[in-house]
């Protein structure tokens, strides 16, 4: 599944999102909805050792509800945050069904415990498809999907002309997710 969305990549159907990266990066997370200071933030307050309070804080910036976790799961979810090491989402399928039952969650969780992975956004994977990179929706986290998801992100980083690498201060992962959920919505 990784490699299928990526061997159809067309660098030219991406020249009008290229052309647009700063624009709808500003647009999506510098919004209100995406509470920017609170997002750079917390790329500083979260930190090994992880505790539960730094993911209920990531979780409020999420707009999350509470988690409905027992204490096994939690700890089970904190212990795999020191495992999974960027761009390896395989130990994903470990997690118990719980564990697993909310990607928004737990690629949130990812994203700020590394800053590499990329938050999974309904938004980001309709401008992946905009790109002619079609990726199935989900739910539960299913690590061959996520590993495609920040695969492509990271290919787009890899092939985006110089000019789309504007100084901010968030990981690129962030600038190219936030950009892609703004070209999400346009279409």
């Amino acid at each position: 599944m990784q490699h299928v969305a990526l061997t159809v990549f067309d660098k030219d159907l991406c020249r009008p999102f290229f052309d647009n990266v700063t624009e709808l990066f500003h647009a999506h997370h510098h919004s209100k909805e995406q509470d920017p200071s609170g997002y750079e933030s917390l790329l500083y307050r979260v930190y090994r050792p992880y505790t539960p309070e730094m993911l209920d804080t990531i979780d409020r910036w999420m707009g999350l509800g509470e988690r409905a976790w027992r204490a096994e799961t939690q700890r089970e979810v904190l212990l795999s945050l020191y495992a999974i090491r960027y761009p390896d989402t395989l130990l994903i399928e470990s997690l118990t069904d719980n564990a697993r039952s909310d990607i928004r969650r737990l690629s949130a969780y990812l994203h700020f415990t590394h800053h590499t992975y990329s938050i999974w956004d309904e938004d980001t994977r309709k401008g992946l498809g905009r790109l002619g990179i079609d990726l199935p929706k989900m739910e539960e986290a299913d690590p061959f999907v996520y590993g495609a998801y920040i695969s492509s992100i990271e290919l787009l980083k890899d092939v985006a002309p110089f000019t789309c690498f504007l100084e901010h201060d968030v990981p690129r992962q962030r600038l190219f997710q936030s950009a892609l959920a703004a070209y999400g919505r346009e279409g």
